[in-house]
Formats: C-alpha cells, structure tokens, sequence
C-alpha cells in the first residue's frame, strides 16, 4: 500500500503566498486607478511601474509664505465685512424692537 505524502505548514504557507500575493497587488494597483499588468510587465522590463506622472516641484517656503499672507489678507476683509453687516443688522434689529414695544 502507498502511503500518502503529506503536505507540510510550510509548503502550505508557500502555496498561498503564491496565489494571494499577486492578487493583493493586483487589487491595490487597480484601486489607485492603475493598470496591474501593465505594472507588472513595466517591472519585468525593469521600469519603475506607474512612474509616467511628471516631477512635483520642491518645496519653496517663500512662496507658501505670500500664499499664506495673501489668503490672511483676504480673510481680514471678509471679517470686517461680515462685522459691518452684523452691526447693521443688530441696530436694525434694536431700532424695530424699540418702535414695536413702544420705548
């Protein structure tokens, strides 16, 4: 009588790598809108895969500091505009309450 070889955890382990791996990669290419086979042949060829965006530009602080300055600016008008309007409306709002209850 054969006996029947067993499969070790290890062996176990292997096998599922190999199945779960390359669809986990797959998944997460696809879910950042990327084609996964074109990634993977890209990187069978030895091109970084999904590197056809262009450069960022560095980082200038100089030019984050005018951009915050300009939106404070910006900000500083629409504040004392919304408290010009407050204004108006609460002596509006105590004019008409004087005139409705008589005092």
């Amino acid at each position: 009588m054969a006996t029947r070889t067993k499969m070790t955890p290890l062996a176990r382990l292997l096998i599922f790598l190999i199945i779960l791996v390359p669809l986990a990669y797959g998944g997460a290419s696809y879910i950042r809108g990327e084609d996964p086979i074109a990634n993977v042949k890209a990187m069978m060829n030895g091109e970084q895969p999904g590197n056809s965006a262009p450069a960022k530009k560095t980082y200038d602080p100089q030019a984050e500091i005018q951009r915050l300055k300009k939106e404070n600016r910006e900000l500083k008008a629409r504040v004392q505009e919304l408290e010009a309007e407050l204004d108006a409306a609460q002596s509006e709002a105590s004019t008409s309450t004087r005139q409705k209850w008589g005092k």
